[in-house]
């Protein structure tokens, strides 16, 4: 009897010993990188099957907080589109999926007088390109920032 309970012991202990760590499993791979910019918006598209983020830098940020009617000077907005597609780990829910396009906006120093400075890195699917990039440029740093219930701006 002894013998099997030390047996029992000894296998025991070496199983614990050894580490089998399951890999989480990845929803998507990681495509886009946020350089510390925080979320202002998500934009859902069920008809074209998109979801888009707008990113902003803290002078963004500080703008959309503010209400200003203009942006920031030096502000800097990422409009990040992914394909929508269904999330494994939740039922009948969608997530952000494959990366399509980032439309960037520089907001220019307004003693400079220039325009804001818009580019677009096409990633995956069809290639995305505006029909006025400067149209688009106006637009994307006015999109309204989400609002919470319990927000103290």
């Amino acid at each position: 009897m002894r013998v099997i309970i030390l047996f029992t012991v000894l296998l025991t202990g070496i199983s614990s010993c050894t580490s089998h760590k399951a890999a989480l499993p990845a929803i998507r791979p990681f495509a886009f990188n946020d350089s510390g910019m925080q979320v202002i918006t998500t934009i859902i598209n069920e008809k074209s099957g998109e979801v888009a983020m707008l990113y902003g830098n803290p002078a963004a940020m500080a703008g959309h907080f503010n209400q200003l009617a203009t942006p920031q000077p030096g502000a800097q907005y990422k409009l990040v589109t992914y394909r929508e597609q269904a999330n494994q780990f939740w039922f009948g829910s969608d997530i952000n999926g494959e990366l399509l396009r980032v439309e960037t906006v520089d907001m220019p120093p307004v003693t400079s007088g220039k325009a804001p400075a818009y580019s677009l890195q096409n990633y995956n699917g069809d290639q995305y390109t505006p029909a006025d990039a400067g149209e688009r440029a106006t637009f994307i740093p006015t999109i309204d920032r989400a609002w919470y219930p319990c927000d103290p701006h």
